[in-house]
């Protein structure tokens, strides 16, 4: 059974005053943060924009408890490291843990219910007729 390890990070002032940072920041942090734990399948990235804030949900995907078991042990010899420790605390300057859980499925795959042959939903029409998201169904 694959887990995931599901945080909500939300950006800082300071990030969102430096934004072109705060992203270079966030990109070289994922190279090095997950840098040598092989026990990690995969990890992804979601971006939430509301009006004043920046949430970003991340998910880090595990084999079984094992592996996150393994995750947890190596993220705490890494912190052991000054250097190491130092650069995984700069994160409080650029963003905050505002939500974390272990899940244990993928996001599920739903099909909208249709209704002769167009979504539920209202159209959303323009001078050049409905969305571009619309016309492909």
């Amino acid at each position: 059974m694959t887990l995931y390890l599901a945080y909500s990070f939300e950006a800082t002032d300071h990030a969102h005053t430096h934004l072109a940072d705060f992203w270079e920041w966030m990109a070289a942090r994922n190279l090095w943060f997950y840098s040598g734990l092989d026990m990690i399948l995969a990890t992804s990235w979601r971006i939430e924009t509301q009006p004043a804030s920046t949430i970003i949900h991340h998910e880090v995907a595990f084999a079984d408890e094992t592996g996150l078991a393994e995750y947890r042990a190596a993220l705490t010899a890494k912190g052991l490291d000054p250097p190491w420790e130092q650069r995984r605390r700069d994160q409080d300057r650029w963003c905050r843990i505002v939500a974390r859980s272990v899940q244990t499925s993928p996001p599920a795959h739903m099909t909208l219910p249709r209704r002769s042959g167009t979504a539920m939903l209202p159209t959303r029409q323009t001078a050049r007729g409905p969305s571009p998201a619309l016309r492909s169904q």
